[in-house]
């Protein structure tokens, strides 16, 4: 049985929202996204009394009569997220108006990764990796302590020995730490890539690719393939929209076969090659239609062979086969906040326990969804 993400914390406080922006930017960005709600709310019938009632918090994807699929678990931003208060979290709280529950770890939610119960994230205005340890309830991070500090972590891979590979984009190379953040080996020197934004790693640690976004008017749009000694086995690329070739590529991930999966983001395409390179097949378009892209900014791969895009625009997560057929999508756009409503969703990733982790960068918030097998129906959605 897979590690439980729930352990204990009341399903008021996993389901209200929590986290919005703050600040003067916070505000803005609010004022922002109420007028463009406002301007779709203006076409809607006045008459439709149902425009004007809340609708209820949804925690099972799909809708029905489509049976679910994924049911939201828990949000990731706080220490009372992986476990309950305690009496003196109580005190604290009455003491100083601030609980464990109202402190977030994380400000920035750049890229995440997970592993039996320990998810990874990669927080680029902290300078560290926060680690939430699901299994022993805590949360630490790593990156801080000289001399093997991280400057601008965005992008976190981790493979089958539970090795953490950190691309540090200031740094410009690929920082290998083991489960605890105890620092092992680096990879990857700054005059390989002008852009480095995208991290994968094979399941047995013998490939590691960097994708290099490159320079808005250059050609060096490529992925970068490494050995764990540091030497250049293969790059793919460069610019272009034919097979193989890339148009600003922003993240990728490799598949339980070995394929490597790309996010094709300036030609709106997933491109897909084989553990050796080999390009196979590519799939997408630009459009607002289903199984298009827009602006498509998180990929990942569970160990079902599921492809994951999360697109900005659409601020949903699209779900497809290997082959390249939509199967579903998972949120909406909302400026509510509650499981699966985004405003501006980035990073996504998948464990091999059959968990989906969901960033959203507007409300500071990673949610924790869990893959139902097939036949299995989802709990009772919970209200508000």
């Amino acid at each position: 049985m897979p590690h439980s993400i729930h352990l204990g914390v009341p399903i008021a406080s996993r389901v209200s929202p929590r986290g919005t922006g703050r600040g003067f930017t916070g505000i803005l960005n609010w004022i922002l996204l109420a007028g463009a709600i406002l301007l779709l709310g203006a076409c809607a019938s006045v008459g439709d009394s149902s425009a004007d009632k809340e609708e209820p918090i949804q925690t099972a994807w799909p809708n029905p009569p489509d049976a679910p699929r994924y049911v939201f678990q828990t949000f990731l931003r706080t220490l009372a997220d992986v476990r309950p208060e305690s009496d003196e979290d109580r005190l604290q709280k009455m003491l100083t108006g601030v609980g464990v529950g109202d402190k977030l770890v994380y400000e920035r939610p750049a890229s995440i990764a997970a592993r039996d119960g320990r998810i990874y994230v990669a927080d680029p205005q902290t300078s560290s990796v926060v680690v939430f340890d699901v299994p022993r309830r805590k949360i630490f991070r790593f990156g801080e302590r000289p001399p093997n500090t991280l400057g601008r972590p965005n992008s976190i891979a981790i493979d089958d020995a539970s090795r953490i590979y950190v691309l540090d984009s200031k740094a410009k190379s690929v920082l290998v730490f083991d489960a605890l953040g105890l620092y092992q080996f680096r990879v990857g020197k700054p005059e390989d890539f002008t852009k480095p934004v995208g991290l994968a790693v094979s399941g047995d640690g013998r490939r590691i690719y960097v994708v290099d976004r490159g320079g808005l008017q250059e050609d060096d749009h490529k992925v970068v393939v490494y050995s764990p000694d540091g030497s250049i086995v293969q790059k793919l690329g460069p610019r272009g929209g034919e097979d193989g070739q890339f148009n600003i590529p922003l993240e990728a991930a490799v598949a339980p076969d070995g394929s490597l999966v790309i996010l094709d983001s300036g030609n709106f395409r997933v491109q897909i090659f084989d553990s050796e390179g080999r390009f196979v097949r590519a799939f997408g378009s630009v459009g607002n239609g289903m199984g298009q892209f827009s602006r498509p900014r998180g990929l990942a791969v569970d160990g079902n062979a599921n492809i994951y895009v999360a697109d900005a625009s659409f601020n949903n997560v699209q779900v497809f086969d290997m082959e390249g057929h939509l199967l579903m999508a998972i949120g909406k756009p909302s400026l509510r906040g509650g499981p699966g409503e985004y405003a501006l969703v980035g990073a996504v990733a998948a464990d091999r326990n059959g968990f989906v982790y969901v960033a959203d960068n507007f409300f500071k918030k990673i949610e924790v969804y869990q893959q139902l097998p097939d036949g299995q129906a989802a709990p009772p959605m919970q209200k508000k």
